[in-house]
């Protein structure tokens, strides 16, 4: 078994690929559809993905911060296609949230809308760019790999699958993997 690899790992393939050393860079906008909710301090989030075979993989485990107010953050759920009850979903800060998504309708998002999210799971639209580039299969062969900063610390999993590396405009030095069937549903490439 290989050790994960490196955020700066991800950065020195981000480069190569800049200077055509792999597939180039391309910019993308998402065009998906989520489901939101407030989570509870506390609460583990646990992040699925699409496996092979019909199997469903669990990319990582995380902990919303206990000292943080509830509200601070929100959790941000898709459908897998292999699985009924399990979901790709992750959290991030609601400060953050209301820069990446709208509401339906597009109306902007602002903290004054917390209490909508609270009670019960609403469907958002993303609004946003991404930096993609396609990962190998030797970039980790067992698919793990060092977990963003604003992720917290820790391993994730799941990127020895077809896909792309990731990495938002806001943070465009946090890499993260995206397999193909969900980079295909919820990005286009932004031309």
């Amino acid at each position: 078994m290989s050790s994960a690899i490196t955020q700066k790992t991800l950065k020195c393939f981000y480069n190569d690929a800049l200077n055509g050393l792999r597939d180039s860079p391309i910019q993308v906008r998402k065009t998906s559809t989520k489901l939101v909710y407030i989570p509870l301090p506390g609460e583990q989030v646990d992040t699925f993905i699409d496996g092979d075979n019909g199997s469903i993989i669990k990319e990582v485990s995380r902990t919303v911060p206990k000292d943080e107010p509830f509200g601070s953050y929100i959790v941000i759920s898709t459908p897998l296609k292999n699985s009924n009850t399990q979901y790709q979903q992750y959290f991030i800060p609601f400060s953050d949230f209301i820069q990446r998504y709208t509401f339906m309708n597009g109306d902007s998002i602002t903290d004054s809308n917390k209490s909508i999210f609270s009670n019960d799971i609403i469907t958002v639209r993303a609004k946003g760019t991404a930096i993609a580039f396609k990962s190998l299969p030797s970039d980790t062969p067992d698919g793990q790999y060092q977990q963003p900063p604003s992720w917290g610390p820790g391993i994730a999993s799941g990127a020895n699958h077809d896909g792309y590396w990731m990495a938002s405009t806001q943070q465009p030095d946090e890499y993260y993997f995206m397999p193909i069937q969900h980079f295909n549903n919820d990005y286009i490439v932004d031309v």
